[in-house]
């Protein structure tokens, strides 16, 4: 095998090594937001849950009968 053979296969050896290293990190980056996007689904349902609960207060308050004005002085 003449140099230039062997240049040839270490460049090709190098491409193919950075190819798996570029892939690893592509899984990583995807892993990554995949966990980010979880964490955002999970803090948008609580903030939901939290704007649904406010909704329900404020029908109530707004019910002509309903007594929830006079619960405010309770604590709600």
């Amino acid at each position: 095998m003449n140099a230039t053979d062997e240049y040839r296969q270490k460049l090709v050896s190098e491409l193919i090594e950075k190819s798996a290293e570029i892939d690893v990190l592509v899984v990583k980056s995807r892993q990554a937001a995949a966990d980010v996007k979880l964490n955002y689904d999970r803090e948008l349902e609580e903030l939901r849950a939290k704007q649904r609960e406010t909704t329900k207060k404020l029908q109530a308050l707004e019910d002509p009968n309903s007594n929830a004005w006079e619960n405010i002085g309770d604590g709600g």
